[in-house]
């Protein structure tokens, strides 16, 4: 696998087309070396940012969550989100995309936090029904359409993205996030920063049985598109920084409809998914440690 040095110390592995920094690296500034946004969203971006300002901030309070699920709405997960009810209490569950408006375990089973960060107005199609609205803290970037967090009844904090070259250096901040406008790895940051030690996606995959319009079908025969399989190379390129820090094992299990990731134990069933949270059940490793190729 080929590292992309840096003068700011800063290391990079490509995914798509897109340099994926080391974000478990300490004593960096962390830059991020692609603009993921073009200039006709610079307007919006910015006016989220200064609406935004008002809501406090994730990195001053003190959170810990060892063991982490990231839940998004994907194939099967009606099936699969109720089959949470069954994990320890103390696993913390990350929800994102619709995964919030989903939800269906409300008194059986909570959401600790809702990850976003889409900057533009279909934000607000994942609000909660009004009719059955359930609010939990809301973990948000500082670039998320404001308007959704100004409709958002639960309490809302706030994290600052690593700041791309379009909009300088932007606000002080003990982190950043590098969450390449995708909430999946805005949650696996997030996550890394409350210390998680074992971490298991659920549903994280936009997979559907029938074929459509520029449709790609995958190996387990279910069909994608092609934009989804770029954001699968993204986030197992984050999933690579997690799972290769030095002196912290981190431990991660997919349990998708998506392709393979391959810094992830791959996840079949229901006990699986139970196990991999319990101390005294050993789960063999599947990292491929060399000739990795994100791009």
């Amino acid at each position: 696998m080929f590292i992309k040095p840096h003068a700011t110390r800063n290391e990079y592995i490509r995914a798509s087309n897109v340099w994926i920094r080391d974000f478990t690296k300490s004593g960096v500034d962390p830059v991020a070396l692609d603009n993921l946004f073009g200039r006709d969203d610079h307007h919006a971006v910015v006016l989220n940012e200064t609406q935004n300002r008002q809501y406090a901030r994730i990195y001053d309070e003190k959170i810990i969550m060892r063991d982490v699920v990231i839940v998004s709405d994907g194939y099967l997960f009606q099936e699969r989100h109720k089959e949470l009810l069954a994990l320890p209490s103390e696993v913390a569950i990350l929800a994102v995309n619709h995964a919030l408006r989903k939800w269906s375990l409300v008194r059986k089973r909570s959401i600790n936090a809702y990850v976003v960060n889409n900057p533009y107005k279909e934000c607000a199609s994942f609000l909660p029904d009004p009719t059955n609205a359930y609010y939990p803290v809301c973990l948000a970037s500082s670039r998320t359409y404001y308007n959704f967090l100004g409709k958002y009844h639960g309490n809302i904090y706030v994290y600052e993205p690593v700041v791309d070259r379009s909009f300088g250096k932007g606000q002080l901040a003990p982190y950043r996030i590098d969450d390449y406008r995708n909430p999946i790895c805005a949650a696996i940051g997030l996550a890394y920063h409350f210390g998680v030690q074992r971490l298991m996606l659920v549903c994280c995959d936009d997979s559907f049985e029938t074929k459509r319009d520029a449709a790609v079908k995958m190996k387990n025969n279910l069909w994608t598109y092609e934009q989804h399989l770029k954001s699968h190379k993204i986030i197992d390129a984050n999933l690579h920084w997690l799972t290769h820090q030095k002196d912290i094992e981190v431990k991660v299990a997919d349990w998708s409809s998506g392709p393979k990731y391959i810094n992830a134990n791959y996840i079949s069933e229901a006990q699986e998914a139970i196990n991999f949270f319990k101390e005294d059940v050993p789960l063999e490793r599947t990292i491929h440690e060399s000739k990795t190729d994100f791009s």
